[in-house]
């Protein structure tokens, strides 16, 4: 991805501040859900809903890199990625 984990730390605080830093480590680190388990303990969600929250977060990122550019013609195309 595009953005530093520190961007995607702030994504996962607006979707659900408690699980925010394992969010963060799932999807920069790509740590699974049993994986931050057995690490950290009991997590205080579901398996479902920490993956929905992820999804959401990953959505979040996309919209976040996707920009429209407007071509000579006077068309709009969507750019991935940074401003550079």
């Amino acid at each position: 991805m595009y953005l530093d984990e520190k961007e995607i730390y702030e994504i996962c605080m607006s979707v659900d501040s408690f699980i925010a830093a394992e969010l963060t480590e799932s999807i920069v680190r790509g740590t699974s859900y049993d994986m931050l388990e057995a690490h950290y303990g009991i997590l205080p969600i579901s398996r479902r809903s920490f993956y929905r929250r992820r999804m959401t977060v990953q959505r979040l990122m996309r919209q976040r890199m996707a920009r429209l550019v407007e071509e000579k013609n006077g068309q709009y195309m969507i750019v991935w990625g940074r401003e550079g």
